[in-house]
């Protein structure tokens, strides 16, 4: 059993993504939970949240893969280790779990991981093996059934150290009553949407896995009563995507579906973007670990449409609040885009009820962070 409760978390970054969210939401729940709390990352936009409860953050360029910035993170983590008595170290990245293991041998101190992502294949050895890292931790945590299965597969984790924890949504900010009709109005007006059209909302980066394409092919494959009656805005930076941007443009061009899909970029009030939706569609074409933001869109009472791949089963309720697609089927898309128009008001009501209950109930950021907590407590005490 270990004296204290000082715990360091290592993030790549802390930025704005659900893993960087993740870190402040559980770095959070533990100072709550009487832990001492030390963060290292790259930094990032969220830093301000950790200085805002008073949470240490130490700002490393943990991220790099140069060999000399390397051993001097090395050198400097480890004295952040023994200056602040670290007990436990969490890790949420490969960069990060590079760093967790190191500290973990040198300093005889157990670490655990996050597994929350598929990591792409890549040529390059040092980053290749960074990935082994996060399945070593004396408890991997992963957010689904399936990345669970993923992990023991791919990389021989052992069913007894893997904890699934799904993401979790911040049900306040996600909360249909928190969303005022100013702020509707105003999204509305930004991205000029029609009050009387049926608006199609997908969220994600702009590239292929997500399928953008998919779901542009088949909104012009619907009957053209039907297409005219839609608006589908496709929420994605285009900064670091522009080439595959251009290439829906093309196909959108092509398709003749100009005037209904609109590619807008980023959105700076996502909880009134989805207010504004009929229906959220989720088209990946590669398996996801999690599906976060079908939470959120479930959580303001949005029916889903969403590729059968991946946890996204394990994200969705049931058959009546949403419809799973085959990724090689696009009439089944087009089949599930219908559906959801003939959706009557009473049904919608009764759908959102029943969707934001289960997201409050199940998938809340006021719970789910607790049991990461409880597996921290589980370590110190063992």
């Amino acid at each position: 059993m270990f004296k204290n409760k000082n715990v360091l978390l290592i993030a790549s970054s802390l930025e704005s993504g659900p893993i960087d969210k993740s870190v402040i939401d559980i770095a959070i729940i533990l100072k709550k939970n009487g832990f001492v709390v030390s963060v290292i990352s790259a930094g990032g936009k969220m830093v301000k949240e950790l200085k805002k409860e008073g949470i240490d953050h130490y700002l490393l360029p943990v991220n790099s893969n140069d060999f000399f910035v390397v051993r001097r993170n090395i050198k400097k983590i480890s004295e952040i280790v023994k200056l602040n008595a670290i007990s436990l170290i969490h890790a949420f990245t490969p960069h990060s779990a590079f760093y967790a293991y190191k500290m973990s041998k040198l300093n005889k101190i157990p670490y655990i991981s996050s597994f929350s992502k598929i990591y792409k294949r890549t040529f390059w050895p040092f980053v290749k093996k960074k990935v082994n890292y996060l399945a070593k931790g004396r408890v991997v945590i992963v957010p689904s059934e399936y990345m669970a299965s993923f992990i023991q597969i791919a990389y021989k984790v052992q069913n007894k150290r893997i904890v699934i924890i799904p993401q979790w949504v911040d049900t306040d900010l996600f909360n249909a009553y928190n969303v005022s009709a100013e702020r509707i109005i105003s999204t509305a007006s930004d991205l000029r949407l029609p009050e009387e059209h049926f608006i199609i909302t997908t969220i994600g980066k702009l590239e292929k896995a997500k399928g953008q394409a998919l779901l542009i092919t088949a909104i012009s494959k619907l009957p053209v009563e039907i297409r005219n009656k839609i608006r589908c805005v496709i929420i994605g930076s285009f900064k670091e995507h522009k080439r595959y941007k251009n290439e829906l443009e093309k196909l959108i061009s092509k398709l003749g579906v100009e005037g209904i899909i609109h590619l807008a970029g980023e959105t700076n009030d996502t909880p009134a973007l989805l207010m504004l939706s009929d229906v959220y569609v989720a088209t990946n074409v590669e398996p996801k670990a999690g599906m976060i933001t079908l939470l959120e869109a479930q959580s303001l009472g949005r029916p889903i449409i969403a590729s059968n791949i991946g946890a996204t089963p394990e994200y969705v309720l049931d058959n009546q609040t949403a419809r799973l697609f085959d990724v090689n089927n696009v009439n089944e898309l087009i089949d599930a885009i219908v559906w959801s128009m003939k959706i009557t008001e009473e049904e919608r009501n009764e759908i959102s009820q029943k969707l934001s209950t289960n997201v409050r109930l199940n998938f809340s950021k006021t719970l789910l962070p607790q049991r990461v907590v409880d597996i921290y407590n589980y370590i110190l005490n063992k």
